[in-house]
């Protein structure tokens, strides 16, 4: 789903009898009389849930055409009073006229039997966006994932095993994309055996499409006045193309209630992956080798907190726009939990400091990678009242940027979570389906269903992962005085480096970003480099620049990352069998010929976050945990595989570089 064009607005509006319609399609989003009863009778009762949910404990439900969020929340609310114990629920919805947050609240305001879950709902709903957005509910055992945009597109686009469908579009002789073969080919696609659907349209075209693309349906009685709907239940798949190249396939799922995982680093990587498979319910350890945790590139006391944006919705960019969003979602709802950190949010300038970057950030506004309130273009004279003080150029201003600190971020991560420091892992070995991470000599620290190398350049360090080339930066920032010029600057300015606002009495200035020969020397701060930060900030911002004599301190690391600056997320490929099974890619032969992808059962990695750990390694690490568990893919097929580990060695086959 490349395009970043704005969604359509529905129309919102309302009868006299005040039932929430869209003029766009000229129909109502639920019945006249009892539309809350309506999307139990038809929908839950249709799939047989509550009932179909009981024995699964995580159960995956598409709903196409999420509307008022009727149909989600009478889902949510059946599910927190008939729930298995711990269990998960997958909702997906498909919306490409989505309601703004302000037309939500009022239509979800009519119902008050709901306003438990309705707030929760408010609370947490996205700025519509094209593309994928999860969010987490009821403490993480509700994911909900809005899909926004085409529904053909957003289908072809997801990675997901389906247990039940809602077909809630508006009537097909409106709204004829949502009923069409394509969608129901997708969702055959995605159907487990025996998945159920539902829907209220009974109209000859729609039970056709159904029919051949699987699906035994029937004719079931309808809601109040309307004398029909249909039930159906999937049987077989007609001919479906194949979506996943086969070196992307899915690994096996852990499909283990209440596992045990070893997670290897204790920095912003190893934290959110720890925090993600906490909330799905797993045991988690975490092996360091330091004495305490984030004492890697995560230690850095105030890093920069803005998204990597590009001008073309290419991989890059979409990804750390989407990874924008739900980092910032992460870090409010551990400082909602009341844990400890120190941040700065007065929003984050990328000024335009020379006429490249000035066309660059007009190209990107023509189309723009975030919506406001997220992202705004600003002149010099409003950059200057933002900053509180005097600039010459235009910016990209993020209210929600600043910085934070990433040391304070990568221990709320880690709250609660058993911690093993000191504990230096010299490598892992699999042994009657378990892991044992193993130490120096070959004592074993500690066993666990499946591991996760989360300890940035040591991660190639361990035997399965030798083959990932992962690359080594020197990093240092400066911490400064202010001057009389600087001290009233209240916004992070990025300009190549960064400055934020003075903290404790002192700016932090950055940051280098060097090749590295030996990156196992101990890096520690160098004149060279504090010149290096300065004249950087004299050139890009002469009137903010700070004399030598203004530096107290300084803070230097060794960052890990990849060749392409993507992370390396997900399960770790055998990379012998790799070899082996897709030699013939040197000769282009067609995808379709070969098996799918040999994996270390119960491997996986992330690593290469370079200098975005703090926007990258949320969403990153939840990718990686989608891929534990078999969870549906929380964004668009090519930005998950374009972070999967195994594209190196594809890339280098393809290139004949092996």
């Amino acid at each position: 789903m490349p395009a970043r064009s704005p969604l359509p607005d529905p129309g919102l509006s309302w009868s006299q009898a005040r039932v929430p319609r869209s003029d766009v399609f000229d129909d109502t989003y639920y019945a006249r009389e009892g539309g809350l009863a309506e999307k139990r009778h038809v929908f839950l009762g249709g799939c047989q849930l509550p009932g179909g949910w009981r024995a699964s404990p995580n159960f995956v439900v598409c709903e196409l055409g999420f509307g008022t969020g009727l149909n989600f929340l009478s889902t949510w609310d059946a599910w927190r009073r008939t729930k298995p114990l711990g269990g998960r629920l997958h909702y997906l919805s498909v919306e490409g006229y989505p309601l703004s947050p302000d037309d939500l609240r009022e239509c979800v305001g009519a119902w008050p039997e709901l306003r438990q879950v309705a707030s929760g709902l408010l609370a947490a709903y996205p700025v519509p966006q094209r593309g994928f957005h999860r969010v987490f509910l009821d403490g993480g055992q509700v994911m909900l994932t809005l899909m926004f945009g085409d529904v053909a597109d957003a289908l072809a686009a997801l990675e997901a095993e389906v247990d039940a469908w809602f077909l809630d579009g508006f009537s097909p002789d409106r709204n004829p994309a949502m009923w069409s073969s394509t969608v129901a080919a997708e969702m055959a696609r995605m159907s487990r055996p025996d998945a159920r659907l539902a829907t209220y349209s009974v109209a000859g075209d729609v039970r056709r499409v159904l029919t051949e693309a699987g699906f035994d349906v029937h004719r079931a009685p309808g809601f109040g006045g309307k004398r029909g709907m249909l039930r159906g239940t999937f049987r077989k798949s007609a001919a479906v193309s194949r979506r996943l190249q086969p070196w992307f396939a899915h690994a096996p799922a852990a499909r283990i209630r209440n596992g045990k995982a070893a997670v290897i680093g204790a920095g912003l990587a190893g934290g959110n992956v720890a925090r993600a498979l906490k909330r799905r319910g797993w045991s988690v350890a975490v092996y360091d080798a330091a004495n305490k945790i984030a004492a890697g590139a995560s230690e850095i006391a105030a890093g920069i907190l803005m998204p990597r944006l590009t001008a073309a919705p290419n991989l890059d960019g979409r990804f750390y726009a989407a990874a924008w969003r739900f980092g910032l979602d992460t870090y409010e709802d551990l400082a909602n939990h009341g844990l400890p950190l120190l941040r700065d949010r007065g929003g984050a300038l990328q000024l335009a400091v020379d006429a490249d970057e000035d066309a660059r950030q007009q190209g990107m506004m023509s189309d723009p990678p975030l919506p406001e309130p997220y992202l705004y273009r600003v002149s010099a004279k409003e950059a200057t009242e933002l900053a509180g003080v005097s600039l010459r150029h235009p910016a990209l201003f993020f209210p929600h940027g600043g910085w934070l600190s990433c040391e304070l971020a990568s221990r709320a991560l880690l709250d609660g979570i058993e911690m093993r420091l000191g504990a230096r892992v010299t490598g892992v070995k699999r042994q009657s389906g378990q892991w044992q991470v193993l130490g120096d000599g070959e004592a074993e620290l500690g066993t666990a269903d499946i591991v996760v190398a989360a300890n940035a350049l040591g991660a190639a360090a361990l035997d399965p992962l030798g083959w990932l080339p992962l690359q080594s930066r020197r990093g240092q920032v400066t911490w400064a005085r202010p001057s009389d010029a600087t001290r009233r600057l209240h916004a992070a300015l990025v300009f190549g480096g960064y400055l934020t606002p003075a903290h404790g009495g002192r700016h932090c200035l950055g940051a280098t970003f060097d090749w590295v020969g030996d990156p196992t020397a101990p890096s520690l701060p160098d004149d060279e480099s504090h010149h290096r930060n300065l004249a950087e900030l004299a050139a890009a911002l002469p009137g903010l620049d700070l004399p030598p004599q203004s530096v107290v301190d300084g803070w230097a690391a060794v960052r890990c990352t990849t060749l392409d600056h993507l992370p390396a997320a997900g399960p770790v490929p055998d990379d012998r069998a790799y070899l082996k099974d897709y030699a013939e890619l040197r000769h282009g032969h067609p995808w379709a010929r070969y098996v799918d992808a040999t994996y270390h059962t119960g491997l996986y990695t992330l690593a290469g976050l370079g200098a975005r750990g703090l926007v990258a390694a949320p969403l990153a690490a939840e990718i990686v945990v989608s891929h534990i568990l078999g969870d549906p893919w929380p964004l668009e097929r090519d930005l998950v595989t374009a972070l999967h580990p195994g594209r190196f060695l594809v890339r280098d086959l393809k290139r004949l570089r092996v």
